[in-house]
């Protein structure tokens, strides 16, 4: 039926279907091939455009939070710098080597001679969560000393008042045949660096 009025149509109105028609199908092809994948392309421009304002604010953010970011971390890190100075570091590969250079000068002070120093197996900590990257550890450390017995507390006040991280596990007092110089033994727990989680 649609043929026969194509053929019933005047000449130049036929010329115009066809022409009608060849602009339709040019258009539908430029839409489909040109316009449409343009428009994707322009969406996607946008949302990256969209994305990169996004990291840029925060960029800017950041930036403007910087100076009040450096001063808290200041902060922080004097707040930590006591623990850090208290954590124990072997000296020539010995904890107890490191804690005589330390304690000694207490004990001399103190009135204890004879001082002997070593190393016990260290205790680790219960982890915290998350797990740091670097874990924490008490070193004891056995020290053997003779001297009075207020000459042991007047040390242990000293380690307590200089080195208040430090904790003493025990202490045993014994007597020797002089009753001026007792044998004394302490141990100590320090805070150490333990070994790294991963």
């Amino acid at each position: 039926m649609s043929s026969s009025i194509f053929q019933n149509m005047a000449p130049n109105a036929r010329r115009s279907f066809v022409v009608t028609m060849a602009l339709c199908g040019a258009a539908a092809v430029l839409y489909f091939f040109a316009i449409q994948p343009t428009e994707e392309a322009l969406a996607k421009a946008r949302r990256e455009h969209n994305e990169q304002e996004s990291r840029l604010q925060m960029v800017n953010a950041n930036l403007r939070a910087a100076p009040a970011n450096k001063e808290r971390l200041e902060k922080l890190d004097a707040d930590l710098k006591p623990f850090r100075e208290e954590m124990l570091e072997p000296l020539l590969g010995s904890y107890a080597m490191r804690a005589k250079s330390i304690l000694d000068p207490l004990a001399t002070g103190a009135g204890l001679s004879n001082m002997d120093y070593s190393d016990l197996p260290r205790r680790a900590l219960p982890l915290p969560r998350p797990v740091p990257l670097l874990l924490y550890a008490r070193q004891p450390i056995r020290i053997t000393a003779q001297g009075s017995y207020m000459a042991a507390i007047s040390f242990l006040l000293r380690v307590e008042k200089d080195h208040p991280l430090v904790a003493l596990q025990s202490m045993s007092v014994s007597t020797t045949s002089d009753p001026e110089r007792q044998q004394v033994e302490m141990v100590f727990e320090w805070p150490a660096k333990g070994g790294k989680s991963k």
